[in-house]
């Protein structure tokens, strides 16, 4: 077996040699062939230098660079195309997790009926627990996952990518894509250390962001299972009230004599609701079909 590592780093000068010499001491300690694949993601301080000089001093490295910041979605795609191991290890470069510690943990934590293995954080103290823990709780409620900290370190499968669509910031639903498509995932416990040198990325502003992500993400994943059934739906409910609507205006004005409202505007409402939910269906077979030239086109891949 083979082991990948990813770590894309941003303004980490500092901490690039430290977190070299832990991946290699890491992955040496599983027994198995390695590689550390990076990605400088628009740093603008010396961190593409240091590990240039790093992967110059070891062949096992694969040094990327992005000429801007790009994010952390977008250097996840670009590195897991050069990823070649039967195993991918996820790390952040700021030595919050170490890797000689983690990589043994998360790697022998796989067995026949594992995909994805996620670390949970032991001792966490940057100030952002309470965040955190309303980010997976919002996960738990939308995505239905029973893991409490899926958005760290973690490993899976090389033969998942496949089934990984990355875009915007979705690098932190990437355990709740994969559950949904039917991979396996568990918890492992690791250690958490505060960041010696540099400064995070991430922070309180970005909650609202990942609300609406998740959101996002859970209407594409039910919405590429079955479109029809989404806006079908919506467009039965709608069709139905029109016509409940109808009914109960008619009766009240032509038999029970007591129909206190304007005719013609209840009537215009029935009507638009009607077209309405005929809209919805009319796109629920538009959905059907851009899902199923989307399936066509990823089998002839």
């Amino acid at each position: 077996m083979k082991i990948s590592v990813f770590i894309p780093f941003h303004n980490e000068e500092k901490n690039i040699a430290e977190l070299v010499e832990r991946v290699k001491k890491g992955a040496e300690e599983t027994g198995n062939d390695y590689e550390l694949i990076m990605v400088d993601d628009g740093s603008n301080d010396n961190s593409f230098e240091e590990a240039k000089k790093c992967m110059e001093a070891n062949t096992w490295i694969t040094l990327l660079q992005h000429r801007t910041n790009f994010g952390l979605t977008e250097a996840m795609k670009t590195g897991f195309d050069k990823c070649t191991g039967d195993i991918i290890v996820f790390l952040p470069s700021d030595l919050e997790s170490h890797p000689d510690e983690d990589i043994p943990v998360l790697v022998n934590a796989f067995n026949d009926k594992v995909d994805i293995v996620c670390g949970k954080r032991l001792g966490r103290g940057d100030g952002k627990l309470a965040a955190s823990k309303a980010y997976n709780f919002v996960s738990k409620m939308v995505f239905g996952t029973k893991l409490s900290d899926m958005n760290w370190i973690k490993a899976f499968r090389r033969s998942v990518l496949p089934d990984l669509e990355l875009r915007s910031d979705w690098h932190r639903f990437i355990v709740q894509i994969l559950i949904s498509k039917g991979y396996r995932a568990i918890e492992v416990d690791v250690k958490w250390y505060p960041r010696k040198s540099g400064k995070s990325h991430y922070g309180l502003k970005r909650m609202p962001i990942a609300f609406f992500d998740a959101l996002s993400v859970r209407f594409l994943l039910s919405f590429t299972k079955a479109p029809m059934r989404f806006f079908g739906g919506f467009g039965a409910l709608q069709m139905l009230a029109s016509f409940t609507a109808l009914i109960l205006m008619l009766v009240g004005q032509f038999i029970l004599g007591s129909y206190r409202f304007g005719v013609r505007p209840m009537l215009y409402f029935i009507v638009s609701m009607f077209l309405s939910g005929l809209i919805f269906f009319f796109m629920g077979f538009i959905a059907e079909l851009i899902v199923s030239v989307k399936d066509e086109i990823r089998r002839k891949k």
